[in-house]
């Protein structure tokens, strides 16, 4: 069902509430992107598969502080 042209805009909660993030975190560091979405359509097989099911994701991530070198 469309929106109706008076219908109240949503609220920052309802907003973030209903909005997906997604983080792309290639397992080869020199991967091309640009070469990688070349004649992708945008789908997905369904819902909960990755938004680039074409390129292979890391399984693991890790963050740390930087080291000081003395």
């Amino acid at each position: 069902m469309a929106p109706s042209a008076d219908a109240e805009p949503r609220s920052s909660a309802e907003f973030v509430e209903s909005s997906v993030l997604e983080v792309i975190v290639p397992s080869d560091a020199a991967i091309d992107m640009e070469k990688g979405f070349e004649g992708w359509d945008g789908k997905t097989e369904d819902e909960s598969s990755p938004i680039l099911p074409f390129i292979p994701q890391r399984q693991l991530l890790l963050f740390g502080k930087p080291s000081s070198a003395a």
